[in-house]
């Protein structure tokens, strides 16, 4: 099974898998033993969590509104244990092939490959949370359609600029940068930019911080 659609399409399956996420995510042990950030496993355990408490409102009171409560959950949740997998699970030495199995990465995945300039260009994506002043920010995989980054990324570079004039490519954006292996960031910003417009862009880059395309330039408006 290819990296980028290890996630059953079964609800049910994807239970069970969540099911078996959080029996590994809340087994302190093989938190200090695989090396995993305690502060990304309480995220994907809270997506999860939400996940699963809304499939069982749903299945309790079938409304539209609990049906798209619980879609929402689904979707952060998957896209949080995809971002987990990539950065903590897929070539992480420490763990051993059948723990990876019981979280659906097939070991074939472990192996990393060579990463030279990465020749793919995201597509960003900029959403906002329930709270006004921050905005979700996703680097899509151009080829997939997801979250999951190509064979050679290794992270995710964010610009954002608030204000001024549009700029023409991420490469024209002044403002703030940040790395992550991950391929979506929360961007919170103040009161005092309450109205203006932000302007975002992302590229890949690979293990040596060299970078690839970027993506379109996207706005949202904060507040």
């Amino acid at each position: 099974m290819a990296h980028s659609d290890w996630i059953p399409t079964r609800e049910q399956d994807l239970v069970d898998l969540c099911q078996k996420w959080k029996l590994e995510l809340e087994n302190s042990s093989k938190i200090a033993a695989y090396g995993w950030d305690q502060t990304e496993v309480t995220e994907v355990l809270g997506r999860i969590g939400a996940f699963l408490t809304s499939r069982t409102a749903y299945e309790a009171d079938n409304s539209t509104a609990k049906r798209l409560a619980k879609e929402e959950a689904k979707e952060e949740a998957v896209d949080a244990m995809r971002d987990f997998a990539n950065s903590s699970i897929r070539f992480n030495k420490k763990m051993d092939d059948p723990t990876k199995l019981i979280m659906g990465i097939h070991p074939k995945d472990t192996t990393p490959t060579t990463h030279g300039t990465p020749t793919s260009q995201p597509d960003t994506v900029v959403e906002n949370t329930v709270n006004h002043f921050e905005h979700r920010v996703r680097a899509l995989n151009h080829e997939t359609g997801d979250v999951s980054k190509p064979a050679d990324a290794y992270g995710v570079r964010y610009v954002w600029q608030v204000g001024g004039e549009r700029p023409a490519s991420g490469a024209d954006i002044r403002g703030q940068t940040k790395f992550s292996r991950k391929t979506n960031l929360v961007v919170t910003h103040t009161e005092a930019d309450k109205a203006k417009t932000c302007y975002y862009a992302t590229c890949y880059e690979n293990g040596k911080g060299e970078q690839g395309s970027w993506s379109p330039v996207e706005e949202a408006v904060i507040g």
